[in-house]
């Protein structure tokens, strides 16, 4: 199984093990055997080391390429390090090497650059000389490996404004959660994990793979009907987002994800519009107003008959009371499986606590400034922390949440997955409706909404890479990402 972990969960981690009798130079020399046996020696290596434990590492990986006998020099930022870093320092020197330098005289003519500058302890924004360092890094010709983390980059968010942008990053024991979100995924390059031999003591993010999703699309039995796998029901349309082919594709995806039938729930006025677009799913006319969805309790219990999971939200319009009672009425008198997304999270802001007590299961799907307004914080906060912000939702809903991002997060409060697979060509419109849809039909199954979400946000991200090859990560629809999720399906149940 692959996982992340915090900066919090890392620190204390390495306090137990060293607390546990491992001296921490030990473990520094374990590092820096694990960044020697990841990197190209045969060309001239620049290490630059900061004032810290990260710039220790670095002066050990310098012992040991000294003693294997590689072209390697050491650049330091500071003369004020830290105790263990001293010690590899001295060694150093008192081994006769003489290649060790003030950063000023770095001309940054290499092979390879080792960003030995800012650990995961490292917060807020490079200044002046680091600064300027970390340009000259990125200005250079040579291959980057950046130990740990790449240098300005916030290991639990992943937020970075200035920073190492790496090829390679050797993360030491754990692959922290900042290399997976935000802005790490365009910083760390490649990701090597060395294993150390720290135990990690606290919560573990899993990072969802094929070995998750495989399982959901098991060969079905032939003994089988449409009954069999479930009923989904998506609620959405209007005619300020009338988008008929986007509500069609989350409907087709909820088919391809497995369900058995899927209905489209748009108001009545516009069913004709609809009826072009949509072919493989079945249509029910809903009462509305002005082409907008209506609250009417008929309407929704002839609708949510026989339905195993139900998705709100798409193209629902601006109409928010209605749609806040559509919502509340769903998830307070059926017991099913409900996802809220775009719209009819909209309807409630930080209101949404309201549904706290409720008879579905509820997955929130919001995007980071959807969860702006939910939560009453700034999408800043959002983004520096979209684990403990994705957690501090789901606690206060009871919920299931899925935040979106450049890696998806998914929480129920207590367990996190990170769904790290996504790709710019979903930065598209509708992309987030087929996504809807995925989830929807993964629900109707009966798989849980966590494991829904994760596989729904999974599912489409390698659908979106397949259908890259063939328009590349500017051209791709959300259109296409459905069509594409049948060559991925085809794979799962070969």
């Amino acid at each position: 199984m692959r996982y992340a972990v915090s900066n919090k969960v890392m620190s204390e981690s390495d306090k137990a093990c060293i607390a546990g009798g491992v001296p921490s130079v030990e473990l520094m020399a374990r590092a820096a055997k694990g960044v020697f046996d990841n990197i190209d020696k045969s060309g001239k290596t620049y290490i630059i080391c900061g004032k810290g434990n990260n710039g220790g590492d670095g002066f050990a990986l310098a012992c040991l390429m000294q003693e294997a006998e590689c072209d390697v020099s050491v650049y330091f930022i500071s003369e004020q390090v830290s105790e263990d870093a001293r010690y590899y320092r001295e060694r150093l020197e008192r081994e006769g090497f003489s290649a060790i330098y003030p950063v000023q005289k770095c001309d940054y003519d290499c092979d390879l650059i080792v960003d030995c500058i800012f650990g995961t302890g490292f917060s807020g924004v490079p200044k002046d000389e680091y600064a300027d360092v970390i340009s000259e890094i990125n200005s250079s010709a040579a291959q980057v490996v950046s130990v740990d983390i790449p240098s300005g980059l916030d290991g639990t968010g992943g937020v970075a404004k200035i920073a190492v942008r790496a090829d390679k990053t050797v993360a030491i024991q754990a692959v922290k959660s900042g290399l997976l979100l935000g802005d790490g995924k365009d910083l760390c390059g490649e990701i090597v994990t060395v294993d150390i031999g720290i135990a990690i003591v606290g919560e573990k993010y899993e990072v969802v793979g094929d070995g998750f999703i495989r399982p959901l699309f098991e060969k079905r039995k032939n003994n089988c009907n449409k009954g069999t796998f479930g009923k989904s029901l998506i609620i959405g349309g209007s005619t300020e987002f009338p988008g008929a082919p986007k509500l069609a594709e989350a409907g087709r995806a909820a088919l391809r994800a497995g369900a058995g039938l899927n209905t489209l729930c748009v108001p009545y006025s516009l069913v004709g519009a609809y009826a072009k677009s949509v072919v493989e799913s079945t249509l029910f006319p809903m009462a509305d107003r002005d082409g907008k969805l209506a609250f009417d309790k008929g309407s929704i219990n002839r609708a949510m008959n026989g339905v195993t999971a139900v998705a709100i939200g798409p193209g629902m319009g601006s109409v928010k009371e209605e749609n806040a009672k559509i919502c509340e009425y769903i998830v307070n008198n059926f017991d099913c499986d409900c996802i809220l997304d775009a719209d009819a999270l909209n309807a409630f802001g930080t209101e949404i606590v309201r549904l706290k007590d409720k008879k579905a299961r509820l997955l929130l799907t919001p995007h980071p400034k959807e969860a702006s307004r939910l939560t009453g914080k700034s999408v800043e906060s959002i983004l520096a922390d979209p684990v403990a912000s994705a957690k501090e939702l789901a606690q206060a809903v009871d919920c299931v949440v899925l935040l979106k991002g450049a890696t998806t997060v998914v929480s129920d409060g207590e367990k996190t997955v990170l769904v790290a697979n996504g790709t710019p060509a979903l930065a598209k419109g509708g992309s987030g409706d087929v996504l809807t849809g995925t989830i929807c039909g993964f629900a109707a199954r009966g798989i849980s909404l966590f494991d829904a979400a994760c596989a729904g946000a999974y599912l489409c991200a390698e659908a979106a890479k397949a259908a890259e090859k063939e328009y590349g990560d500017w051209g791709v629809l959300a259109s296409d990402v459905c069509k594409a999720a049948k060559s991925i399906v085809d794979t799962y149940d070969a």
